[in-house]
């Protein structure tokens, strides 16, 4: 991963669907949830525009089940312009990256739809152990 290039991952580690309901569980809250598909190529291209990473959406509710790097190296829900946390801490860059290289190593720069609830899973055991270096 390129430093600097803003980094957008499909599938937003805290985006459940559970018993027909979409829930998001973003810093342990939970809130019913509406989704809108973005195009999955639009995922890798490099050319993502910092105006379309700002775009927060109109409700509450609504959710593009993205992700994507800030300029202060951690990760923000697209749609509500929120930090991500997980198990009541932000979600780093180092953290992501430690992730995704263990879901999809092969395409760990633009990760196109992924599992959201494993990439939940892997930064919350990455947590528990207290720092984002920690071999899994």
């Amino acid at each position: 991963m390129s430093e600097g290039t803003e980094f957008l991952v499909k599938q937003c580690p805290c985006f459940r669907e559970f018993e027909g309901e979409q829930i998001c569980i973003n810093d342990d809250y939970l809130r019913n949830m509406v989704t809108i598909d973005v195009d999955t190529e639009l995922i890798g291209s490099e050319h993502v525009s910092k105006e379309f990473l700002k775009t927060k959406s109109n409700a509450d509710y609504l959710c593009f089940c993205l992700a994507y790097l800030g300029e202060d190296e951690l990760y923000h829900c697209m749609s509500q312009q929120q930090n991500i946390k997980i198990r009541g801490q932000e979600v780093s860059k180092e953290e992501m990256k430690q992730s995704l290289e263990l879901l999809a190593p092969d395409n760990a720069r633009f990760s196109s739809v992924l599992c959201g609830e494993c990439l939940y899973n892997i930064i919350a055991a990455l947590k528990e152990e207290g720092h984002a270096s920690c071999p899994i």
